[in-house]
């Protein structure tokens, strides 16, 4: 039971709630971002595509002319071109459609974009634009121009200014952006958690309580429930997650042996 719920986090998407785009009228626009003249930076988030219909649907778009900048598209729901001032380079790897995963971009300062999904690197597009300078907004969920909108949802979406490496990455894509260390937010220029809420994220006395004010659930005859919670012995980390109807609890090195009653409730919990 303690390998089930605390050691890894086996969890498709680390959030309670995320940002639904339509297809044709949603998305956000913010400032002008430094990455967006500048050859290292990082691009990360959390992605769920249910493409449907032929054109483009974009995920972000840092431009503001066809040829300048560099943006983030799929035309059918399982690849992803990377677009800059050297035209277009599409992913090789098949990612799944109506499915979460963490996606992310890294820029590390040559001709060259690695692409990493779900922390593990799936391609490296070479030939890429060495520069370019826009000033204008950065776009999440569509094209700069024309609008071709994203269809599906999103969450954590985050920028840095430089590349972040393989561990980092793996270590960002759990965390909420309370969690993150001092060197994770190193160059970090944006993040947009896009939820509801945040589930007792660097809450130091998380308490059933408070996680069912949170998300409007009621936890009566679980003590059970509150005693795993006071057992992990480093509180800071520990975090509950809810996807659909699972709850599962993570904490570095916890344990929660002799709770028989622990899995059954969490189980029970709708």
């Amino acid at each position: 039971m303690a390998n089930r719920f605390l050691s890894p986090p086996k969890l498709s998407f680390p959030a309670n709630a995320s940002a639904e785009f339509n297809g044709s009228s949603d998305y956000i626009t913010t400032p002008n971002l430094s990455i967006q003249s500048s050859t290292t930076w990082t691009i990360g988030a959390w992605v769920y595509s249910d493409w449907t219909s032929p054109g483009a649907d974009y995920l972000f778009d840092g431009r503001e002319g066809a040829s300048d900048g560099f943006s983030l598209y799929t035309t059918n729901g399982n690849t992803w071109t990377y677009y800059d001032n050297n035209g277009g380079a599409t992913t090789g790897y098949n990612f799944v459609t109506n499915d979460w995963y963490y996606l992310t971009i890294v820029r590390d300062g040559s001709s060259s974009v690695k692409v990493y999904k779900d922390g593990s690197l799936t391609d490296t597009l070479t030939g890429r634009a060495t520069s370019y300078d826009v000033t204008g907004p950065f776009y999440i969920g569509a094209r700069f121009t024309t609008l071709e909108n994203f269809q599906g949802n999103i969450a954590n979406f985050a920028a840095w200014n430089r590349a972040l490496s393989s561990d980092e990455i793996n270590s960002v894509m759990w965390k909420s952006y309370t969690l993150l260390n001092t060197s994770e937010k190193e160059g970090l220029q944006a993040w947009y958690s896009l939820e509801e809420s945040e589930l007792l994220s660097g809450d130091t006395t998380p308490t059933l309580e408070k996680y069912a004010a949170a998300n409007k659930l009621t936890f009566e005859g679980k003590q059970c429930l509150q005693d795993a919670l006071n057992a992990l012995p480093t509180i800071t980390d520990a975090r509950l997650y809810s996807a659909k109807y699972d709850i599962r609890v993570s904490a570095d090195g916890g344990t929660v042996e002799s709770l028989d009653c622990v899995e059954t409730e969490l189980n029970a919990i709708v």
